[in-house]
């Protein structure tokens, strides 16, 4: 098992953004900043050429790239299957709880309010809050507990930012929709994570030993 150091270096860029989402939610009043810059963003999707391709285009990328860890990842360590199982788990527990979040609160979308460069999905495909989000947020937290590499976790966020920043210029979510999209896609695969890994290791204690097959990664 990693040590507490190691967890909380592979975590702190999660941490960074969450603190960024939370500041998107809350400040200076929830709401009135993502009704702003959701406006002003929305404005943009006028001038991008198939704007309602970046997201996707960007999260297809995002889901091939964590495809592609969880594979390296089960063929080489072994032993750190239980965390690819977790926080895979995690996604689409984050995922199914965005579609029950946005049953319950039933916000209409920005494009329901004013013109946007995107056609408006129908009545009852809620906005809040972001689904795009929630995935993609959910394999930067996939990739970041797996490896743990500044430099990957950081391209990841910064593709993972590109999927949020786009559905908000297509005009058919609001700032604080993506905000917590991204909190709620993150926090659980995080969360999953920590609690397999303290299974197993109140489990290694239980039998008196210690998996030493699988290096420390830096």
């Amino acid at each position: 098992m990693p040590s507490d150091a190691v967890i909380a270096r592979r975590l702190m860029p999660l941490g960074i953004v969450a603190a960024a989402a939370m500041m998107l939610v809350l400040v200076p009043i929830p709401g009135s900043l993502s009704v702003v810059a959701t406006r002003w963003l929305g404005s943009l999707g006028f001038f991008v050429p198939r704007v309602d391709l970046v997201s996707e285009v960007a999260l297809a990328l995002l889901a091939l790239a964590t495809a592609s860890v969880i594979g390296v990842v089960w063929w080489k360590y072994p032993s750190r299957r239980p965390r690819a199982v977790a926080a895979s788990i995690g996604v689409v527990l984050a995922y199914v709880t965005s579609e029950g979040v946005k049953v319950l609160f039933a916000q209409p979308r920005p494009c329901s309010r004013w013109a946007t460069a995107t056609e408006c999905p129908p009545a009852g495909d809620w906005s809040l809050p972001s689904n795009h989000a929630t995935l993609a947020f959910g394999a930067v937290a996939v990739v970041a507990v797996l490896v743990g590499r500044a430099a990957m976790t950081g391209a990841m966020i910064g593709v993972a930012a590109l999927v949020a920043v786009g559905r908000v210029v297509e005009g058919v979510h609001y700032v604080h929709d993506v905000a917590i999209g991204a909190l709620l896609g993150m926090a659980l695969p995080v969360l999953l994570t920590l609690a397999s890994d303290a299974s197993l290791g109140r489990r290694a204690v239980d039998r008196g030993t210690r998996d030493t097959g699988d290096p420390s990664m830096p």
